[in-house]
């Protein structure tokens, strides 16, 4: 998706950088969705430790229930955003200052 974004680029920036914010958003998610999955995979390590305290287990419990909330949560809205990204929707670069 990236590599197609930047192709447009080359032929209309302003158009390209009327939609950034919405790709900011997506590579965000995708970012600290990517974070807590690692954290997750950790805390499922951790989580099958034989000996464990009660608060490791709650902290490694939190960490996993952190991580599907990226997962199901966060990540789906990623679709509908890469797919307006690559429709090239030129609403917001449309948009005439003396409209406001």
């Amino acid at each position: 998706m990236t590599k197609t974004l930047i192709g447009n680029m080359a032929e209309n920036t302003d158009l390209s950088l009327a939609n950034a914010t919405v790709y900011l958003d997506l590579f965000g998610r995708v970012l600290v969705s990517w974070l807590w999955i690692k954290q997750g995979l950790a805390a499922a390590r951790g989580l099958a430790k034989k000996e464990l305290h009660e608060a490791d287990h709650n902290f490694y419990k939190g960490k996993l229930q952190a991580a599907r909330y990226c997962i199901q949560w966060e990540l789906p809205q990623i679709g509908p955003q890469a797919d307006l990204l690559c429709r090239f929707d030129d609403v917001p670069y449309a948009m005439k200052n003396e409209w406001f």
